[in-house]
């Protein structure tokens, strides 16, 4: 059996803000993204991985797995009202151009990831989340060797689709 040989304490500190800023950015709600990636560290308490596997890539598997099944059961109306509304109060002191501009670019960049490849998209998000290269390849199930290629890809196709879009 896989022993692990980090103390849970320093794992959980080196990965935390990585797991956090990951579900943060796929389901955009920094309060829930505390509780999911509070669930990821539970889980990799009761059930850490079996075999010698990168610590970041499965974090990483698992956060993707919980906020994705996240966003499929995130289908209550009133969720979706209230969130709405603590937005709407925290952009009333805010500047109105500002918060143009904020949804502009985030309509943006969200449509244009959502235009690539799902490989491609996730792994644009993973890097920016912090995760290393090899913690990329692990989560996507590529070689450690092609992360670098794959994210220079991504960027270039983001970069043309945005470009287009603008």
């Amino acid at each position: 059996m896989f022993k692990i040989e980090e103390s849970f304490k320093d794992i959980f500190e080196k990965y935390y803000p990585k797991v956090l800023k990951q579900i943060s950015w796929m389901i955009k709600d920094e309060f829930k993204a505390e509780d999911i990636a509070q669930e990821v560290f539970i889980k990799f308490f009761k059930n850490p991985p079996r075999y010698n596997e990168n610590i970041g890539g499965w974090l990483s598997k698992v956060a993707i797995n919980h906020a994705l099944n996240y966003i499929r059961s995130e289908k209550n109306t009133k969720t979706r009202e209230l969130e709405v509304f603590k937005n709407t109060q925290e952009e009333f002191f805010e500047d109105p151009e500002e918060i143009a501009i904020k949804r502009f670019e985030r309509a943006k960049v969200k449509e244009v990831l959502l235009k690539m490849s799902k490989r491609d998209m996730m792994c644009l998000i993973l890097k920016h989340s912090g995760y290393s290269y090899e913690e990329i390849a692990i989560s996507l199930g590529i070689k450690k060797t092609s992360v670098g290629t794959t994210i220079a890809r991504a960027q270039k196709k983001f970069k043309e689709l945005y470009e287009k879009e603008v």
